[in-house]
Parts: C-alpha cells; sequence; structure tokens
C-alpha cells in the first residue's frame, strides 16, 4: 500500500512538473521598442545644451570684444595725453623763451636809458 501511494503521488508530481516546465517560455522577451519621445526628449536636452554652449561662448567673445575695444580706447586717450602734454610744454617753452626775450629787452632799454 506504501507503494500504491508513493508511486500516485511522484506521478502526480512529475505530471505537475511537465506541465510546469513545458508552459515557461524560456526565450528572452523582445526589446523594448523605442518610442519618439524618449528620443525627443533626449533630442531636446542635447539641443539645449549645445545652445546653451553656444551662447556661452558668444557671451565670452563679446566680453573679450569689449575688453579690447577699452583697452584700445585706454591707449588712444594715453596717447592723446601725452600729445596735448607736449604741446603744452612746447607752448610754455616758448612763452617762456619769449617772456625772457622780453625781459631782456626791458632789462637792456633799462640799462641804457639810467
Amino acid at each position: 500500500m506504501k507503494k500504491n501511494w508513493l508511486l500516485t503521488l511522484s506521478g502526480s508530481l512529475l505530471a505537475a512538473m511537465l506541465v510546469t516546465g513545458c508552459a515557461a517560455d524560456d526565450q528572452d522577451p523582445a526589446p523594448p521598442e523605442e518610442t519618439n519621445e524618449n528620443n525627443t526628449v533626449d533630442e531636446n536636452v542635447e539641443e539645449g545644451a549645445n545652445e546653451g554652449q553656444d551662447a556661452v561662448e558668444e557671451g565670452a567673445n563679446e566680453g573679450q570684444d569689449a575688453v579690447e575695444e577699452g583697452v584700445n580706447e585706454g591707449q588712444d586717450a594715453v596717447e592723446e595725453g601725452a600729445e596735448k602734454g607736449e604741446n603744452m610744454l612746447e607752448e610754455g617753452a616758448e612763452e617762456t623763451e619769449q617772456m625772457m626775450e622780453e625781459g631782456n629787452v626791458d632789462d637792456n632799454n633799462k640799462d641804457k636809458n639810467k
């Protein structure tokens, strides 16, 4: 009797194992389909990053141009100031020479009159 129960149980167990084993799907699932939504998000992120980088580069170029322009203007102002200073020195020297000549003439006239 023990054999009868043992055969019945083992037969039932074997049948259950065969059914579940044959029904199991051992193939890998198909890869998920790429949706336009995911690609669009990635493209938008990449496009935004590129635009941001372009804006930064453009701003840096504009800043560099402004600095160079300011330096050039500063150099021009210094050169103009130097030229004005030289002109003023020359005028001052000429005026001094004239005053000294006039003073000498006046002094000579005073000496002659005495």
